[in-house]
């Protein structure tokens, strides 16, 4: 609502007066309200304190998990002998080993024949004698017949995409009196795949024979293996790739699973960052110049998530601390990571720094803390905001409710001063035709003017 402009205008000598009357009136009444617009200010930076805190944590908390996913997989990356003929798409486990590739004789593709003649046109050219056929894809056959003003290529190809035989028809044009059947299966694979014309009778194919389809043939390991997809995602546990091209008789394509430090140096510098985060978060909440969630258990519920991810340590094992693996705290709790120390770490050191960010026995455990910190609906911050929320709509009805309140009694005001100012002008008015009339006879009867 807010309060109304504050205007007053009058007639008399002491209209000035009265305006500061009124002027005062207002300060005196706004001290309340004044108040409270400062608890609403505040209550509105609390709260965008909070949910920077809140976001801070919860960032935190997604870098934990991400290095404890990291030491569950021990960092496993994999790499292929050759990109060109083998990739990897992608990896999900924690096993380290080699597999070999070998004797790729075919990769997968899919039927695509073409009718062995062409036909002068789509819509009128008859495309069967009986206008009986039979579509067989792989081991299924389709029997349909062509009504006569529908035996033309247009409605052959309509005819067959209706089977859901799982192909595709279409018509080729190559010119404007040339014109192919086109049928292409849906899926990789090698599959008979044939149109046959009074499958009773003449029984002759209308298609084609030089593209069948193919399987995706190899061996893993010595061991014979076929697929309908070149992409091959249930043969080696939690990896997924794809061949390419064939190999030669001698050729071994190699999928290496090692660990890759990068991958765990990398999480640790996405925890370190989003570590100091928080910290300068906190930080500014805490000492002399601290900001308006001074003494919040927020803030101390934050302090305690970062004293436990800084102080965690494992009692056996060669990488017991943080600064096993090249990470220092500050005196003013600021985290710095040698990168060049890490990489410098040992197999060993590697293997067993994996334990250091297991989910339950390592830092990983600690993401169930910044989960009931930040989490959306439950978590300790958004209880904070949505007390926040209560808070600041209580005030706005407050606020609102005394605005209305100083709004009428300005108005009261305004007209008690207007009915003096109005009277005084009265007042002054007859002063002044009195005055002149003493003038007048002044005049009349000494022939002069007073003064």
């Amino acid at each position: 609502m807010g309060l109304a402009p504050l205007t007053f205008s009058g007639i008399s000598q002491y209209s000035s007066d009265f305006q500061t009357i009124l002027q005062r009136v207002t300060t005196i009444a706004s001290f309340p309200l004044n108040q409270l617009k400062n608890e609403q200010s505040d209550i509105t930076v609390k709260r965008q304190l909070t949910s920077e805190l809140s976001s801070s944590v919860k960032l935190l908390g997604e870098r934990i998990t991400n290095l404890k996913d990291v030491a569950a997989n021990r960092a496993v990356s994999a790499s292929s002998s050759n990109t060109s003929k083998l990739t990897v798409d992608a990896v999900n486990t924690d096993i380290l080993t080699t597999y070999n590739v070998t004797d790729v004789t075919s990769t997968a593709k899919a039927a695509s024949e073409t009718s062995a003649v062409s036909y002068a046109n789509s819509a009128l050219t008859q495309v069967s004698a009986s206008g009986s056929l039979r579509l067989k894809v792989g081991t299924s056959d389709y029997n349909f017949t062509l009504d006569s003003d529908k035996n033309n290529l247009l409605g052959l190809r309509d005819k067959i995409n209706t089977l859901g035989a799982g192909v595709t028809a279409s018509i080729l044009t190559v010119d404007g009196t040339t014109n192919y059947l086109s049928i292409t299966a849906n899926t990789a694979g090698a599959k008979a795949l044939e149109l046959r014309e009074d499958p009773s009778g003449v029984n002759t194919n209308l298609l084609t024979s030089v593209n069948q389809g193919s399987n995706l043939d190899f061996k893993l390991n010595g061991v014979a293996v076929t697929r309908t997809s070149n992409q091959v995602n249930d043969l080696i546990p939690g990896v997924t790739f794809s061949i390419k091209q064939t190999t030669s008789a001698l050729e071994t394509l190699s999928i290496g699973l090692t660990s890759d430090r990068s991958k765990l140096s990398g999480a640790i510098s996405g925890f370190i960052d989003a570590y100091n985060n928080v910290q300068n978060k906190v930080t500014a909440q805490v000492g002399k110049t601290a900001g308006l969630l001074s003494g919040d258990y927020l803030v101390r519920e934050a302090q305690d998530i970062l004293r436990k991810a800084s102080s965690f340590s494992l009692g056996e094992g060669l990488v017991k601390n943080w600064s096993d693996l090249g990470v220092t705290f500050s005196q003013a709790g600021e985290v710095k990571f040698a990168l060049n120390d890490f990489n410098s770490l040992n197999e060993a050191k590697l293997r067993d720094s994996f334990s250091f960010f297991k989910a339950t026995t390592g830092l990983g455990s600690l993401a169930d803390a910044t989960d009931g910190f930040s989490e959306d609906v439950t978590g300790l911050a958004q209880i904070q905001l949505a007390q926040y929320d209560r808070t600041d709509s209580r005030l706005s009805e407050r606020i609102s409710n005394l605005e209305e309140r100083i709004n009428l009694l300005r108005t009261t005001y305004q007209q008690k001063l207007q009915a003096a100012d109005a009277l005084l002008g009265r007042f002054e008015s007859q002063r002044s035709i009195i005055s002149a009339s003493i003038e007048g006879l002044n005049l009349v009867l000494f022939g002069k003017r007073n003064g």
